[in-house]
């Protein structure tokens, strides 16, 4: 990682979901780096407990639950003020809308879409009271150009970016930002759980597969995303809300299935 702390940051308090593993793990790590005090958020006590210590606290808790996502607000609220809210939970599972089972779905739309609701209503309240903040909604690449067998998915990330806009507009008289990024192919746990589902004899070739769609000809890792959640939390950004980023290195096909192929 790179990267150094900032005075204007230190002692101010982010909440980051998803933070056990992958995107939501490296933006609480470069956050943390940055003189942030994370209360990284996650069902997954074990990945907490890998990032837990210093500026970061680790909350177990399941944001689909009303009462748990208030638990998290209030003990943001008693770790300083809160100025910062990162809705990364995210769950990919596959399959058209007549393949998926209702309760698969469900659950997608849930971990995606619904506890960003859940975890917003309860914490932005905090965030006014303390003066305003920043809220970085994580979406997907698939909200923009998607693929075969990722319906509720792309439906749930889609939903995201139009769930930013109407929070930037909303929340903006109380002082809160509200942005939306949309990362491309990032090494994570799910996408190469993905590499195995689309290519189960060389997931890895998968892999290289999709990194030669980005201009850089790779996949990105979770810090590189971190490092842009950094900035649209801090004061350089103050100008910044409603906004919708693309984390892809420049991808520029239109459709994402030339890059993943099913085994034959």
């Amino acid at each position: 990682m790179t990267g150094t702390s900032s005075n204007a940051e230190a002692g101010r308090v982010a909440v980051v979901s998803g933070a056990a593993s992958g995107i939501g793990r490296g933006i609480a790590e470069v956050l943390a780096e940055r003189g942030w005090q994370v209360a990284a958020v996650d069902k997954n006590a074990d990945g907490l407990e890998q990032i837990a210590g210093g500026p970061i606290t680790p909350v177990v808790a399941d944001l689909t639950r009303s009462s748990d996502c208030r638990r998290v607000a209030e003990e943001a609220g008693r770790l300083g003020p809160l100025k910062g809210l990162v809705n990364c939970a995210g769950r990919e599972l596959h399959g058209s809308v007549t393949e998926m089972p209702e309760e698969e779905w469900d659950l997608v739309i849930d971990t995606n879409l619904k506890t960003i609701y859940l975890l917003s209503h309860h914490c932005l309240p905090v965030m006014a009271q303390a003066g305003g903040g920043s809220v970085v909604n994580i979406s997907s690449i698939q909200a923009l150009a998607t693929q075969t067998s990722v319906a509720a998915y792309a439906a749930s990330k889609g939903a995201v970016i139009s769930l930013s806009r109407a929070m930037a507009l909303d929340h903006a008289p109380e002082g809160i930002r509200v942005t939306c990024v949309c990362p491309g192919t990032i090494d994570t746990p799910l996408v190469r759980a993905n590499a195995e589902y689309y290519n189960p004899g060389d997931p890895e070739a998968q892999l290289r597969e999709w990194g030669g769609m980005h201009a850089v000809g790779r996949i990105g890792t979770p810090h590189e995303v971190g490092r842009v959640v950094a900035f649209l939390l801090s004061d350089d950004a103050s100008f910044i809300t409603g906004s919708i980023f693309r984390r892809t290195a420049d991808i520029w096909r239109t459709r994402l299935e030339a890059g993943r192929r099913r085994a034959s």
